[in-house]
C-alpha cells in the first residue's frame, strides 16, 4: 500500500475501475492508501476504511497543510495537520465535540497507539475554549505533548480583586500571571480551571505561557513557522502585566493567544477572542502590526461586533472562518462584522464561512441535536465504548465543519453538504499578495 493525497479541488471515489457510480467525493489533501497499478486510469484505493477507485492523475505524493474548523457550537476549536503530519489543536469548545471530531477522524474506537497532539493551544480560559480540552488531555487514547496558554487563570470569587487576579493600585493593569502550574500555588481556582489544572498535573504535560516576546514556537515541522503575536504585555515594576480592558471579560478576551502560521507563500492568523481593545494594543507595536497580514483568518470572538476595523485591514484575508453557535444565542456572527471582513479582503471574491450558518443548512438546534449533546456531555471518556459513541455522535455535526487546505501556494476550502461525502468547494485560489 502507498499513501497518496488528492491533488484536485474534488475528485470522485468510484465503486469500480470503470467509473460510473460514485462511492463519495474527496477533497484536496485527503489521504488515501493506493494498491496496484492504474486500471482504466484509476487506481484502487482505500479511504477511511472504504474501498474504491480514484483517478490516478488526481493524486500526489505531497501532503497538504490541513485545517479543520470544528463545529463546537458557541465556542472555538481548530485542528491543524501540518505537511509533515504534526498535529496542533487550538481550543476545545465548551463541550466534547472536539473530542468527538478526533475520535471520528482517527478512529479512536479502534485498537492502536494513542493519537499524538504535538501542540495544544489554549487561547484563553473562557469556558467555551477550555472546557472541551480537559477530556482530551485525560483521554487514554490521546497523548498531548505540549501546552501553551496566555498566562491568565480564573479564580473563585473572593480569592483576588477580580476573577482573573489582582489589579495594581491604579487599576490599569492585571498583575496576576502564571507560567507554570506551580505559579498558581494554593490559590482557589474556578471549577473549570481546577479541572484543567488537575488534568495537566495527572498527565504531566509540559505547560507554559507565551506572549508577543516569545517569538517563534517549534511545531516540529520544519516547513511550518509559527509566531506568537499576542498577548502583548506591559511592564509594571519590572514584571510583565496585562493591560486592564474595562472588565474581566474584555481583559481575558483581549489578551488571547494570537498565532500566525506560515507555510511557504500562505499565512494563517488565529486570533482567539481578540476584541477591539486587544487589537488596538497589538497595533501599537509596529513590529507586530506588519506581521498581521494573512490569507486565512480564524475570526475573533465568534464574529462579535466588538472588532477594530484597522486590525482587519492589516490582515486583509482571502478566507475567513467564524466559529459560533445558537445556544446560547449571542447574535453571532454580527452582520456588521461579516460586512467588514468581506470589505477589507485582498480578494474580489472573499470567502466568509460560519460554522453556525453551515450547520443550519441541515438543522438549527432542535430536540435531536440537544439530546445528542446531552448524551455526549455525560460520556466518561476513560471507557473504550465512549470513543465509539463520541465518534458516531460527532458525525451528526460534520456539515458544520469548515475545511481549509493549502499546498503553500494555492488555497482550497470546502463545506460538507448534509452528512454525506458531497461538498460546497472552492479552489484552487492562488495566495494573493497583500
Amino acid at each position: 500500500m502507498t499513501i497518496k493525497y488528492v491533488s484536485n479541488k474534488t475528485t470522485p471515489f468510484y465503486k469500480s475501475s470503470s467509473g460510473g457510480n460514485r462511492e463519495m467525493v474527496l477533497i484536496f489533501g485527503d489521504e488515501v492508501e493506493t494498491n496496484g497499478p492504474p486500471i482504466n486510469g484509476r487506481v484502487q484505493a482505500e479511504f477511511r476504511g472504504r474501498k474504491g477507485f480514484i483517478s490516478d492523475n488526481h493524486l500526489s505524493n505531497k501532503p497538504a497543510l490541513e485545517m479543520y474548523f470544528i463545529d463546537v457550537g458557541q465556542g472555538d476549536s481548530t485542528f491543524i495537520v501540518t505537511p509533515n503530519r504534526k498535529k496542533i489543536l487550538i481550543d476545545g469548545g465548551i463541550n466534547k465535540r472536539a473530542f468527538g471530531f478526533l475520535a471520528w477522524k482517527y478512529r479512536l474506537d479502534k485498537d492502536g497507539p494513542p493519537l499524538d497532539i504535538d501542540l495544544l493551544v489554549l487561547s484563553h480560559a473562557d469556558a467555551d475554549h477550555i472546557d472541551g480540552l480537559t477530556p482530551i488531555i485525560r483521554s487514554p487514547k490521546i497523548n498531548v505533548r505540549k501546552i501553551i496558554h496566555n498566562g491568565i487563570a480564573t479564580f473563585k470569587d473572593g480569592t483576588f480583586d477580580t476573577a482573573l487576579g489582582n489589579l495594581d493600585p491604579s487599576e490599569k493593569y492585571l498583575v496576576t500571571r502564571h507560567d507554570s502550574l506551580d505559579d498558581l500555588g494554593s490559590f482557589v481556582l474556578s471549577d473549570g480551571f481546577e479541572k484543567w489544572r488537575q488534568a495537566i498535573v495527572d498527565e504531566r504535560t509540559p505547560y507554559n505561557a507565551v506572549d508577543s516576546t516569545t517569538g517563534s514556537i517549534d511545531s516540529g515541522d520544519l516547513d511550518i513557522s509559527i509566531d506568537v503575536l499576542g498577548p502583548r504585555l506591559d511592564i509594571y515594576r519590572g514584571k510583565p502585566v496585562y493591560r486592564w480592558f474595562k472588565d474581566e471579560a474584555a481583559t481575558i478576551n483581549g489578551h488571547s493567544v494570537v498565532l500566525r502560521l506560515k507555510y511557504r507563500d500562505v499565512s494563517v492568523l488565529f486570533s482567539g477572542d481578540l476584541n477591539s481593545d486587544g487589537a488596538k494594543n497589538l497595533l501599537e507595536d509596529p513590529s507586530l502590526s506588519y506581521k498581521l497580514d494573512a490569507h486565512v483568518f480564524k475570526s475573533p470572538h465568534h464574529g462579535s461586533h466588538d472588532f477594530h476595523r484597522p486590525f482587519l485591514q492589516a490582515i486583509r484575508p482571502q478566507i475567513s472562518v467564524i466559529s459560533s453557535g445558537d445556544d446560547p444565542d449571542h447574535g453571532h456572527p454580527r452582520a456588521v462584522f461579516i460586512g467588514a471582513i468581506g470589505q477589507v479582503s485582498r480578494s474580489t471574491m472573499p470567502l466568509v464561512f460560519s460554522t453556525e450558518i453551515a450547520a443550519t443548512f441541515v438543522e438549527a438546534g432542535g430536540k435531536e441535536e440537544q439530546e445528542a449533546d446531552t448524551e455526549l456531555k455525560g460520556l466518561d471518556l476513560q471507557t473504550p465504548d465512549a470513543n465509539s459513541l463520541a465518534r458516531n455522535l460527532f458525525k451528526r455535526r460534520l456539515h458544520g465543519m469548515i475545511n481549509v487546505r493549502t499546498d503553500g501556494k494555492n488555497l482550497y476550502a470546502a463545506r460538507r453538504v448534509a452528512a454525506g461525502y458531497w461538498w460546497e468547494s472552492y479552489g484552487p485560489l492562488p495566495a494573493a499578495p497583500n
